[in-house]
């Protein structure tokens, strides 16, 4: 697994170590952090936090730099869906940093760290469709509203974009 580390104006984006356990299993306590599941990122023990974090290199820890405080969690996450391979974009936040633009910074991060670092050709994202805060994020992002599909058997929008309409405000590098 290589070592991350993106830095924003004010995000520490990193990845996730053992030592990270007890506060991640506090943040999937965070009902923000929960809310408009495909997946179900919520932990019942110390255990089952650290083998989360074990199991998902893609997945990044996401620190506001001000406060040192673990905020949430992103990552460029490879899947597959209907024999395409593609790269998710993921982001989760507690509720107390929602609502400041750190989904955005985040999520700009990534995609820009995606297509100008990893040389990724496209990233996707699946949004549930009641989640307008993240469509509204993935359109200021570029991406665009691809196909509704199910996903884990969840209803889920599927938006993309490609590198080459990756000129993304704020970018960080």
């Amino acid at each position: 697994m290589s070592t991350v580390v993106i830095q924003t104006p004010r995000l520490l984006i990193k990845n996730w170590s053992l030592d990270l356990a007890k506060d991640f299993l506090f943040l999937t306590q965070d009902t923000g952090f929960t809310q408009f599941p495909i997946t179900d990122y919520r932990q019942k023990d110390l255990t089952a936090a650290k083998i989360w974090i074990l199991n998902n290199p893609a997945k990044l820890a996401v620190f506001e730099k001000e406060s040192s405080e673990l905020i949430g969690m992103g990552g460029l996450t490879p899947w597959r869906y209907l024999q395409e391979d593609l790269i998710d974009l993921t982001y989760r936040l507690r509720t107390s940093a929602q609502g400041k633009g750190y989904g955005f910074e985040l999520a700009s991060a990534l995609v820009d760290y995606g297509f100008n670092q990893l040389k990724i050709d496209q990233i996707t994202a699946t949004i549930t469709p009641d989640n307008l805060a993240s469509k509204k994020l993935a359109e200021k992002l570029g991406m665009k509203f691809d196909r509704p599909i199910e996903l884990l058997g969840v209803p889920t929008d599927l938006y993309r974009i490609h590198s080459n309409l990756s000129t993304l405000p704020g970018a960080f590098y």
